[in-house]
Order: C-alpha cells, then sequence, then structure tokens
C-alpha cells in the first residue's frame, strides 16, 4: 500500500481483467487465446488487453491480498505506462509472452521477484529497484531500447537472486542495451543460451562498472555487439566467484578495448572458453590493467591468432596487462605464450606484467622460467622504452650486458665468456711468440737472451698480462719485445682482454651475489 491508498484506481475491470484479479489471488496462471507475438502488439481485442494502471493495483495489493506466488499473466498486451516508481509491490510480476505498448519504470520500486518469459518490451528502467528474488529475462524476451540511458537500466539495482537472460535479446540503437552499473547481486549474473545484446555507446553495450556479484558472472552461447565503444565494460567489477566466459562472440568498436575489466576483483577464475571470440577492428580486445583473479585460461587465438609464444609477432591485436594479479595460468596456455602477449601484443613497456608472471612462476619453482621472463623484461625495455636507460652508451652497456651476463641472470654465461677471455690472452701470448719482428727474434722472447720462449711460457706470459691480478714474476723471463711494432700490437691487445676480464669477472660476481641493480 501506498500511502495509505487501498482502493484501487481503475474500478471499470473489463471481464479479462477480472479474471485476472482473481488468477492473481488464487496464485494462477492467467492465459489468453493463442495468437502470435507480432498480431499481439496490434490487437484491440479486450481478450488479450490488460490496462498498465490495472497492474499497478494488482501489484500495490488494491485488490486485496494476493497468493505469495505472484501475479502470473500468458499472452497479453499491456496498454499504457506501467509505473512502479517508488513503489513496494506486495507480490512478485511473471509474464508468459506478453507485451508493453511503453517502457516499465520502477526506479526506487520494491518487488519480490520479476520475470519476463518471451514477448516484447521497449526497455525498462529499474534504477535503484530492489529485488528480493530474482530478475529473469528468458525464452525470447526481446527488450527494445530507444535512449542513451539504456534499454534495460539497473544503475544501483539491489537483486538479492539471479540476474538471468536465456535466449534473450537486448537492443538498443541510441546507448547502453544493458546498464547495471554500481548494481549489486546477491547471487550470479547468467547470459545463457543464444541471448543477443546490442547497443550503441562509447561506454559499452553491457555497462556493470562498479556493480558487485555475490555469486559468479557466466557468458555462455551469447552474442554481444556495439558498433561504438566495448561489448563489455566493467571496470571496477566485484565478483565473488568465478568469471566465465564460453562460446560466445564478444564484438567492440573503439580505442579502448571489446571487452574491459580494469581493476575487477575476480574471487575464482577468469576463464576464456576456446570457442569463444573476442573481436573489434582496431584490434584492441582485453583490458585486465588492475584487475585481480586467481587462475587465467585463455585459448591459444583469443589474442594472437597463431597461438605463438615466439619473442615477434606479425599480428597487432592489443591486451591491457599492466598491474593485472593472478595466482596461476593455465599450464595448457603456458607461461611462454603469456610472455609472447607481454612482448607483442601490449601497446607499450610495462614492467609490472613481467615482475607479476615472473612472482608466478617463481612461487611454483621454476627459477629457470623466471630467469627467461626476466631477460626477456630487460630485451623489451631495451626494445620500446630506450630513454629509460639513458643515453647512447648506457644503451650500448645495457646491450652487453644481456648479450654477455644475460643481465645478470645468466652467471653461466658470464662464466664461458671469461673462460674465452682468458683463451684469447693465451692464443694471444702464443702468437706472439711466433710472430718474428727481425731475423732470430719474436714480438715475445726471453728477456735476457732474447732466445724463443716455450710455449707454456708463452701462455703463461698471455695469461700474466690478460689477469688483472698481481703479476707472477714471469715476464722477468718471458715478455713482449714492446720496442718492436708487432710487440706493441699484441700488447694493446691484450690490454683489451684485460678491459674484458675485468669486466666479466666483475659480471660475473655480480650475477652470483645479485648485486647489479635491474633496470625498469
Amino acid at each position: 500500500m501506498i500511502s495509505g491508498v487501498t482502493a484501487p484506481r481503475v474500478t471499470d475491470l473489463s471481464d479479462f481483467e477480472r479474471r485476472l484479479v482473481e488468477s492473481a489471488r488464487e496464485g494462477e496462471l492467467l492465459g489468453a487465446a493463442q495468437i502470435d507475438v507480432a498480431e499481439l502488439a496490434e490487437t484491440e481485442s479486450p481478450d488479450h488487453l490488460v490496462r498498465a494502471e490495472v497492474l499497478r493495483d494488482l501489484l500495490l495489493g488494491r485488490h486485496g491480498e494476493l497468493d505469495p506466488r505472484g501475479i502470473m499473466l500468458k499472452l497479453a498486451r499491456v496498454t499504457g505506462k506501467l509505473n512502479l516508481d517508488g513503489a513496494t509491490a506486495t507480490a512478485g510480476l511473471m509474464l508468459f509472452t506478453c507485451v508493453f505498448d511503453q517502457p516499465v519504470l520502477a526506479r526506487q520500486a520494491r518487488l519480490p521477484h520479476l520475470y519476463l518469459i518471451g514477448g516484447r518490451l521497449p526497455g525498462l528502467d529499474a534504477s535503484q529497484v530492489r529485488i528480493e528474488g530474482g530478475l529473469h529475462l528468458s525464452d525470447g524476451v526481446r527488450i527494445t531500447g530507444n535512449s542513451p540511458n539504456g534499454a534495460i537500466r539497473l544503475i544501483g539495482a539491489h537483486i538479492g537472486g539471479n540476474l538471468q537472460c536465456r535466449d534473450a535479446e537486448i537492443s538498443n540503437p541510441a546507448g547502453f542495451a544493458l546498464e547495471a552499473s554500481s548494481a549489486e547481486l546477491g547471487n550470479g549474473l547468467y547470459l545463457h543460451q543464444g541471448t543477443r545484446i546490442t547497443g550503441s555507446s562509447a561506454d559499452g553495450a553491457i555497462r556493470l562498472n562498479a556493480a558487485r556479484i555475490g555469486g559468479p558472472l557466466e557468458c555462455q552461447s551469447i552474442t554481444v555487439f556495439n558498433d561504438r565503444g566495448p561489448a563489455v565494460e566493467a571496470e571496477n567489477l566485484t565478483v565473488g566467484r568465478s568469471v566465465l566466459i564460453r562460446d560466445s562472440k564478444l564484438s567492440g568498436n573503439g580505442e579502448i578495448g571489446a571487452v574491459r575489466l580494469q581493476g575487477a576483483q575476480i574471487g575464482g577464475q577468469l576463464q576464456f572458453s576456446a570457442t569463444t571470440r573476442v573481436t573489434s577492428p582496431e584490434g584492441r580486445l582485453l583490458g585486465l590493467s588492475d584487475a585481480k583473479a586467481t587462475t587465467v585460461f585463455l585459448p591459444d587465438g583469443l589474442v594472437c591468432p597463431d597461438g605463438s609464444s615466439s619473442p615477434e609477432c606479425a599480428h597487432t591485436e592489443l591486451v591491457w596487462l599492466d598491474e593485472f594479479t593472478y595466482a596461476a595460468i593455465d599450464p595448457a596456455f603456458g607461461w611462454r605464450r603469456w610472455l609472447h602477449l607481454l612482448r607483442c601484443h601490449t601497446e607499450y613497456y610495462d614492467a609490472t606484467g613481467y615482475q607479476k608472471l615472473a612472482a608466478v612462476e617463481r612461487t611454483a619453482g621454476h627459477d629457470g622460467n623466471v630467469r627467461a621472463i626476466l631477460i626477456a623484461q630487460q630485451d623489451d625495455l631495451r626494445r620500446r622504452a630506450p630513454e629509460a636507460l639513458g643515453g647512447r652508451m648506457s644503451r650500448l652497456f645495457h646491450w652487453l650486458w644481456g648479450a654477455l651476463a644475460g643481465y645478470g641472470y645468466r652467471a653461466r654465461r658470464t662464466a664461458a665468456a671469461l673462460l674465452l677471455a682468458l683463451v684469447a690472452a693465451g692464443v694471444l701470448g702464443l702468437w706472439a711468440g711466433a710472430t718474428e719482428t727481425r731475423p732470430g727474434h719474436h714480438a715475445a722472447e726471453r728477456v735476457a737472451t732474447g732466445a724463443a720462449c716455450s710455449p707454456v711460457e708463452l701462455i703463461g706470459l698471455g695469461l700474466d698480462r690478460g689477469l688483472p691480478i698481481a703479476p707472477t714474476g714471469l715476464r722477468s723471463r718471458c715478455d713482449l719485445d714492446t720496442a718492436s711494432v708487432p710487440g706493441q700490437v699484441f700488447t694493446a691487445a691484450i690490454w683489451g682482454v684485460q678491459v674484458a676480464v675485468w669486466g666479466l669477472a666483475t659480471l660475473a660476481l655480480a650475477g652470483y651475489t645479485n648485486l647489479v641493480r635491474k633496470t625498469g
């Protein structure tokens, strides 16, 4: 009852309307004669007509107490505007293949439940509605809006049960199809079985910004299309359980992505099935920046058509993964493909994506994978954000650091390079001992007599001059003839080896003791 008013506003009820009142009191379904939906929308037969004011009086209890099962009506045309703004209904409403002439208003209303099963409705505005049970749209119901506000508007709504769409068609050529920002659902959001949602808005066909869903969010065998913006816009969405998108096609447009889950907090899995397609003419597909989930399941071809794990890719599809937090990746997808997304399918270099992936692999005990990920991060830093490294010399050093030491993550590579440098020093010593400077003399010879040095002495000479440590005294017996041009050339070459040994030894020590500070 509203403001103490108990008498119905409409008293001249038709026979069909009187039967509706009686059926509602008994909790029985009132069905009219079979008729095609298109004909129902045009009929003037009193055997199918119910005035919206009569339906409102019934919901408000103005025709007496109704059965808890609520009002159940089939194959009726509701004429006029059903305005339930601010109303508290005493019974729920279940309509089977009914047609409305005008949009339904239920802003700040209270309803036990609302089921629209089949039929036609030119819009539903139920912002801040409170529905104790569920809101179900199913069996071919068609809801068509023509307003920027949305075909179905549920901003700030509280639904105690499920919001379920099964084989429903929701469309709006002028704006959102389903706008449920800041809505709270006690259970789940289920979009199932051929549901088709079409909008035309820069802010999404389905808009769930800051909505809270206690159970799962499931999209099963649905199609969502938006020619002006995202198919799904769900920034800062909270889902108590998993987000499951299976056998569906989500098509968006524009620069901000087809499916946007930025800042979403997902209590369970984020799963896209192998038969799901996310498309956009610009190739901007999936936004997960600042989002959080437990396990991520992505099919091979969802972002990259090749399902590649290589460091390069010709495809330009993009995802946003910066600050995306997850506990595990589907083993079938694997860390290598995720690394491929970070390197080839993100718009810019971002260290957090690599660090998150490395943390997941480290937790799993895959230290080798961790090193590969962090090396790839440094390669990507040099490729896409070289200005962060400094000037040309800094970038050159960064490249050498990666080539020779794996940025501190490949100590064995550094040790191998160090060994090669020492071998080069020994070879230079042997080479100098075989290079004549004048008859009977060589670039490396005995100091006192000028006689040839033994091979062991020549190798030792190269190592003695190449190693950046205290001299062994060998050069007092066998040394380079620095007075000759060849001797000077070999001296300069061994100095180069000595510089390389210094650098490699420092990198090797840093690699083992983690003294090198990682850039980025």
